[in-house]
């Protein structure tokens, strides 16, 4: 898994994969400084990434009024959500017990 550009994580289908109980502090410190991307909603939290498959994953966290903590998985890519999960715990070393809620259950 590699990091890459906010503005390489684009393309369809993107999905809801899952919350996770992260920080923002805890993210940057493995991955470096957050970037901001804008949409309807306003302004947004993003660390986005490459997995080997070629399935890009992004987290990314509400800059203001989030309406719960941590950070949203969304991953662009044809490939089952259940799988995308695994695959994106397993290349970022974060445990299972991290995921908090999953979209696709």
């Amino acid at each position: 898994m590699k990091r890459i550009a906010a503005s390489d994580f684009r393309g369809k289908p993107q999905n809801y994969i899952a919350e996770l109980d992260l920080v923002t502090e805890e993210i940057e410190a493995r991955w470096g400084p957050h970037e901001i991307t804008m949409d309807d909603l306003g302004p947004w939290f993003t660390f986005a990434f490459s997995l080997r498959s070629g399935i890009l994953a992004a987290l990314v966290r509400e800059v203001e009024n989030a309406p719960n903590p941590g950070y949203i998985l969304t991953a662009i890519g044809v490939k089952d959500l259940p799988d995308i999960l695994e695959e994106f715990l397993t290349e970022s070393g974060i445990e299972p017990t991290r995921v908090t809620r999953r979209g696709f259950e």
